[in-house]
This record gives structure tokens, sequence and C-alpha cells, in this order.
């Protein structure tokens, strides 16, 4: 969720290397303050693309995050912080989320604390929709059971990553992150079943570089609510656990939904593309610990074998 610096010149030299061995989306950053030629650059750079990258997006925050005290919250934080957007007036994101859903321009945005999450809504309620990609919201940390129904009803993707509840709260909420919020907030974190029992589309992740990236943990923590192979910790609201199913929605039918991709990716099927990876254990059977630590034993984009095991990997 960026395309800054010397990417395109970075994927440019990439792709006359050799084919990638993945695909990748990019979505240029959009900061608070910007000017009109900054919303034209993100416009102009939306026809860039190569054979497996392509820039489809622009990324947006609301807020920041509730651990450093500058999530956007209804009501301050046990220190008196989290009060305030990221954008000094929300009025301007809106604006400039207004001016490039009306070109056609998906959008997500790092929305975590309850007001932001609702801005956020309201914002892209209000939006015509110009792309078979939905708008977005990424982490929904906490919010109130209000917000629940509005992401099938605006068709908005939910987009969370497990692993920021797992690892970095607990169930005591003796962590910082639910210290900060007090026990009301802390009991409606990370509502991942929630949204899928509202009929939201819900997309898995795992915002590397802050948290791991290994979607086998991913989907066996969503499924805990607690880290993979660490059966002595107790679970983080364990209503909130998805099954097995919507662990694996997530990271293919759901996930090719959020890309606007739904018919013709996410599903091993006639006429779908054959990005897929195969394990040595059945994601909906095995048990999650387990399957944490399942062997990946073939690894296909686009129909090309780009790791099978045991096969040298390149340089």
């Amino acid at each position: 969720m960026d395309f800054e610096g010397d990417a395109l010149e970075l994927f440019r030299a990439l792709e006359e290397a050799g084919p990638l061995p993945m695909r990748w989306r990019f979505a240029p950053f959009v900061m608070p303050a910007t000017a009109a030629a900054d919303l034209a650059r993100v416009l102009e750079q939306q026809h860039l693309r190569g054979r497996r990258w392509r820039v489809e997006g622009a990324k947006f925050m609301i807020d920041g995050t509730v651990d450093g005290g500058t999530a956007w919250l209804a009501e301050p934080d046990t220190h008196g912080e989290s009060t305030a957007p990221f954008w000094p007036d929300p009025a301007e994101y809106t604006a400039a989320v207004r001016h490039l859903a009306e070109r056609g321009v998906p959008t997500v945005t790092h929305a975590i604390g309850d007001a932001g999450i609702r801005h956020v809504l309201k914002t892209l309620g209000n939006l015509p929709r110009r792309s078979p990609v939905p708008h977005r919201i990424e982490h929904l940390e906490t919010m109130p059971a209000d917000l629940l129904p509005q992401f099938r009803a605006l068709d908005v993707t939910a987009s969370m990553q497990p692993t920021h509840c797992t690892h970095y709260t607990r169930a005591d909420h003796s962590d910082n992150w639910s210290s900060r919020l007090g026990p009301d907030r802390a009991r409606r974190a990370f509502r991942s079943r929630d949204l899928r029992e509202h009929g939201a589309r819900l997309a898995l992740g795992s915002d590397w570089p802050i948290a791991p990236f290994d979607p086998r943990a991913i989907m066996a923590d969503a499924r805990l609510r607690r880290p993979a192979g660490r059966p002595g910790t107790a679970p983080v609201l364990p209503g909130q656990a998805l099954t097995a199913r919507m662990a694996l929605e997530g990271f293919t039918t759901q996930a090719a939904e959020a890309a606007g991709l739904a018919g013709h990716s996410g599903r091993l099927a006639p006429g779908f593309v054959a990005d897929l990876v195969a394990f040595g254990l059945d994601p909906l059977t095995a048990g999650p610990d387990e399957f944490a630590e399942s062997l990946i034993l073939l690894t296909m984009v686009d129909g090309q074998v780009v790791y099978r095991a045991g096969m040298p990997m390149s340089p």
C-alpha cells in the first residue's frame, strides 16, 4: 500500500530479469494537505502496470494507532489521548477520497478507532461506485455494534489482520492497547466474526512488516484468537473466532472479491486464473496449530510453477 520512491524503476527492472513469482497491486499514498497536483499524480499512476503488477487504488490514513495514542476515538483513551484524526480537517480527507472515487479510483483507508471508522463509512456512503474494486477499510480495531451492518449495506470491504489481536493484546486486558482503551472498548475489539455474521466481505492479511506475513499462521490465529503454537495462551475474545472456512475464504474468495476479481480469481474452478498454493494439510480439516506448520508443496502463479517442495530457489 504505497508506490513511493523508486518503486516504478524497481518493478520494471525486476520484470526485465524475469517473471515475478507473485502478483502485486499498489495503492499510492495520499497525505493530508494534498494539493491538486498530488491527486493528479495519483490519477496518472493508475495507468502504470507490468505483466504481474499494477497500480490500482489510493491509500489513506484517517488515524494512527491505539498503542501510540494517535487513533481517532469518540472518547479519549485512559491517557487522555487518541482524540484527533490524522487529517487535521476530516472534510479535506472526504474531499480527496471523493475526487479520486469520482474518477474511478478505489480507495483503502487505515482506520483503527471508532470515530475514524465512522467517518470513513460516512464518507464512502456518499460516494459513487465507478470501479469494479470496492472501497476498503483496513484494521478496524475497535468499533460499536451499529457500524457492523454498514459494511454490507455500503459494499465496503473490511480488511483485518488477525495477528494484530493475537500477538499484541492479551485476554486479561493487561496489554498497552487494551489498558489504553479501557474494558468496554477492549471488549469490542477485532470483531472479525461479527463482521462476517453481518454479511461483510472480510479480507485477511498480515500488515507486514508490522506483523508476521505467513498466511498459515494468520489463518490459524483467526480461528484460535491466540498465537498458533502457544496452546497455553488464553484466547482474546474467543467469540470472535472465525471458522476454518471463513479463515480460508479471507485469503481466497473474499480477497478476490476485495480486489474486484470475483469470477476470475480466488477459486479452483475452470476458467479461473491458476494462482494457487498446495499445502500438505487440508486447511478445512487440520487443527489450526498443526496447519500453521503445514508443508508448502507447490505454488503456481498464472499457471506457472514458481515453487515446488525440494526445488532450488532462484537467486
